[in-house]
């Protein structure tokens, strides 16, 4: 007789904890289970396993509570290496998550532990041939001599009809078997591989690295420097070694770019583990690193979990990227998790960007990171030229566009030479905005508190957090006034008034709502590469990893937009922004140059950019982060107190900053304070904020409020806490 320890996830009640049950066989960790739980049958997670020599009987009389026995045992081997599980472990700490919430997001859908999906393997039907002989005519001899030359064939990839194999089958020369089919994710075309010599630079960088068995290595490398390159060659180094790599880009967008490259240098050692494959894609290619076919999983955020065995290097291109924090349970940073791995497998960690964040930079500084510089595009071409233009004074001049007069000429030009533009618009939608002229009411969502963005597209508001949509109204609903104006612009105007802008202009627009669809980022990037469109409108999307040669002129049309935020990190990402974006112009032979429009000219984060100089932003945000004591100078903990009731939530949020007040000593409390977005999903949003240096004391009176609120009130009050958060709404 067994004990079984069987961590569970309900739906109603927030469980953190594992359950006991029989089983007359001994089982393995970390397979799943369906065990009775209450009235139902659910899914569980084996944690534990205790042999016993007592009877059921005796268990229950001992321990003073009946026994189930587990139903059904639904996986063969564990979903996850101890390693994994370990890290799992690791991670609920770290995030105080669940640790269902940690299986969660290390797992593939069908494989997650409350789940037993039936996707499962894709089969084929292949023909096996079971005998040597001479069949009964000419046509069955040619058939047989065909199937003997080309093993295990499917009947439609045969020269032959059904038939002639069936003929052939009947007379026991042949039968038909089940063969597992892996789904395709990527079908890449057989392009010629590209002997590419490193520049001095580059091959620097490559020895740099591998002199060191374990080190984080952070590539500050400009725009077109050829960072990708170090990539491969590191890659092919250690796959010599008989090692695996993990290649980590921030956008699911990249990801086909880099999959292309990798897949052309490695061919089939390459996995793709990303959001947008289909289930059935997800479960193959999880399974087939698993198996170890494969040595190289290339993949966004969610990758880092991927089961690879003897890890040798973990790369995280565009390693600033907002993209690498999670922002639901559990909040990890992705290059906090590449780190822990590579501790365990004695790996080598390289982190890459023109923009590094200041946490990374400032740690190069100081000689926790080794730091490589790459201040030079390949084959020496030069940066491209940046203009900023004053809106202020365009307005002045009575020019309301949202396109400046020379970004206008630069636009009409670039086309008129049949070269494409890039232009970037950091939001999506119509119009930002619907006003009432008569009495000024704006239209809000009901569940959130901020305004409904109007998608001519389909005529509709949605609200961009809670997807809630409604019909664009015929009249206030305050007022009842039938003057409503859109206010605002978002890319879908941009994208109508360019057509009526410009002689000859074709646009491609590129964001959430155009590449939504399965495989909608390749479709439209393939577009513009084939010059299907001159000018590829879109958000922040369009500023990082994007390659191509004919693109000499990218416009910014508001750079204060990422500016104007309630964030202590706008300024760096707003530099981080257009100094990606700006790095798309002349890739190739040509010049590229960049205009960008703001209504701030002169703020540092703007300037610096705009002379593709980190050092000097670098320098000036460093001073502004010790003044007011912002990382890279401290920790920060986001606690984010959530409840319906909102007399509750603030009645909830005060106690919390009193228990907090006594029981941390070191360190800065601010708050509570309303979110930037009060109310989000009915939900209302109160936030404290933590700067500290000594995480000990932190961790252990955030335990104790964790565990207070989300485990003994019943959800009336749930309380979040972020580590190193990214996002201050």
């Amino acid at each position: 007789m067994y004990i079984i320890k069987v961590l569970i996830e309900h739906p109603v009640h927030s469980l953190d904890t594992t359950f006991d049950y029989l089983f007359h066989d001994n089982l393995q960790i970390g397979i799943r289970v369906i065990i009775p739980f209450g009235y139902q049958k659910i899914i569980g997670y084996v944690e534990e396993v205790e042999k016993t020599n007592l009877t059921q009987e005796q268990l229950e009389k001992k321990n003073g509570f009946r026994y189930q026995y587990i139903q059904e045992v639904i996986d063969e081997e564990p979903l996850l290496n101890q390693e994994l599980r370990e890290l799992a472990l690791q991670l609920a700490k770290m995030t105080m998550s669940p640790r269902i919430a940690c299986l969660q997001a290390m797992l593939p859908t069908q494989l997650k532990p409350s789940t037993h999906h039936a996707v499962g393997k894709k089969m084929k039907t292949v023909i096996q041939v079971l005998k040597d002989g001479i069949p009964q005519t000419k046509k069955q001899q040619e058939c047989l001599q065909y199937l003997k030359e080309h093993p295990l064939s499917q009947i439609k990839d045969i020269p032959y009809t059904k038939g002639v194999v069936d003929h052939l089958k009947e007379q026991g020369f042949i039968e038909y078997q089940k063969k597992e089919q892996y789904r395709q994710p990527y079908v890449m075309d057989n392009k010629e591989q590209k002997n590419i010599t490193l520049t001095k630079d580059q091959q620097k960088v490559v020895e740099g690295i591998l002199s060191k068995k374990e080190n984080v290595s952070l590539i500050h490398g400009v725009t077109g420097s050829g960072k990708t390159e170090v990539y491969l060659a590191l890659a092919s180094f250690v796959l010599k070694e008989g090692r695996t790599v993990m290649m980590l880009v921030p956008e699911i967008s990249l990801t086909p770019m880099m999959v292309e490259v990798f897949k052309q240098r490695f061919h089939n050692q390459v996995a793709i583990l990303h959001s947008r494959l289909s289930q059935g894609e997800k479960y193959d290619e999880y399974r087939r690193i698993k198996r170890q076919e494969v040595k190289i999983v290339v993949g966004a955020r969610s990758a880092i979990f991927a089961p690879l065995e003897n890890i040798g290097l973990i790369i995280l291109d565009e390693e600033h990227d907002a993209s690498y924090k999670q922002d639901s349970k559990p909040r990890y940073l992705t290059g906090q998790i590449a780190r822990i791995r590579a501790k365990t497998h004695h790996a080598r960690v390289v982190l890459g960007s023109a923009t590094p964040s200041l946490e990374s930079y400032s740690r190069a500084q100081k000689g926790i990171y080794d730091l490589y510089a790459l201040d030079k595009r390949i084959n020496q071409k030069p940066l491209p030229h940046v203009e900023i233009i004053d809106m202020v004074e365009e307005m002045k001049n009575h020019n309301y566009s949202l396109f400046s007069r020379e970004m206008k000429r630069k636009i009409q030009e670039t086309i008129d030479k049949e070269e494409q533009v890039l232009l970037l618009l950091n939001k999506r939608g119509y119009a930002t905005f619907v006003r009432c002229q008569d009495c000024g009411e704006v239209i809000k969502c009901p569940h959130c508190d901020v305004t409904l963005t109007y998608h001519k597209d389909e005529h509709k508001l949605k609200c961009h957090y809670c997807e809630y949509q409604m019909p664009l109204l015929q009249k206030c609903p305050h007022c009842d006034g039938k003057h409503l104006k859109t206010v605002g612009m978002g890319t879908q105007k941009i994208e109508e008034d360019i057509s009526h802008t410009f002689h000859n202009a074709s646009v491609i627009r590129y964001d959430v709502d155009t590449t939504k669809n399965k495989n909608g980022h390749m479709k439209l990037l393939e577009k513009f590469k084939k010059k299907e469109a001159n000018i590829l409108l879109g958000t922040q999307m369009i500023a990082k990893g994007l390659d191509f040669e004919d693109v000499t002129f990218v416009g910014v049309l508001n750079a204060d937009m990422s500016l104007n935020v309630p964030d202590f990190r706008a300024s760096e990402r707003t530099f981080q922004l257009l100094c990606q974006v700006a790095g798309r112009s002349g890739r190739g032979q040509k010049q590229g140059t960049v205009i960008i429009q703001t209504y701030n000219p002169e703020h540092y984060a703007i300037v610096s950019a705009a002379n593709h100089d980190y050092q000097s932003f670098y320098q000036q945000e460093m001073i502004y982060r010790q003044k007011v004591q912002y990382p890279p100078y401290c920790h920060l903990v986001s606690i984010i107190v959530q409840s319906k009731d909102e007399s509750l939530l603030h009645q909830s949020a005060i106690d919390i900053k009193k228990y907090l007040v006594t029981h941390i000593h070191q360190g800065a409390i601010l708050g509570p304070a309303k979110s930037v977005i009060y109310k989000m999903q009915d939900i209302y949003r109160e936030r404290i904020l933590i700067k500290f240096i000594n995480s000990q004391e932190v961790y252990q009176a955030l335990e104790v409020v964790n565990d207070y609120y989300n485990k003994k009130q019943k959800g009336k009050v749930i309380v979040v806490c972020d580590f190193n958060p990214y996002s201050q709404i």
